[in-house]
């Protein structure tokens, strides 16, 4: 509004929208927790909005540690040709160690064949 006031509350991820968790921003605290759709939205409107925050687990589900769709979604970005994420090692390593942890041995071998640094 003109007077500076904010309008609508901010968009957080689904499992935050029922609890009716208001999370204000906080300078000290971080960056502030949204929903994967509004990082979507920003990154189609700034081509180098930075990918971490989009890609950050927490964005999608309450489980810190499931890295599923971030991992995913992060291998459709890099065929659209975003290649700004700096911590893309820890991401494949995150997703290759959960899927190794569940059983999944061999999906975590593929999902470490995406790596480029070789060493």
């Amino acid at each position: 509004t003109a007077e500076g006031e904010k309008y609508a509350c901010c968009p957080l991820p689904p499992y935050l929208e029922e609890s009716g968790c208001v999370i204000e921003e906080d300078e000290n605290a971080g960056r502030p927790l949204r929903d994967v759709c509004f990082h979507l939205l920003k990154l189609y409107s700034d081509r180098l909005y930075e990918l971490d925050q989009l890609l950050d687990p927490r964005s999608v589900t309450s489980d810190p540690l499931d890295y599923r769709l971030s991992w995913h979604l992060w291998e459709v970005l890099r065929a659209l040709n975003y290649t700004h994420l700096f911590r893309q090692g820890v991401l494949n390593a995150s997703y290759a160690a959960q899927l190794e942890s569940e059983g999944l041995w061999e999906w975590a071998v593929f999902v470490l064949l995406h790596e480029p640094n070789t060493q």
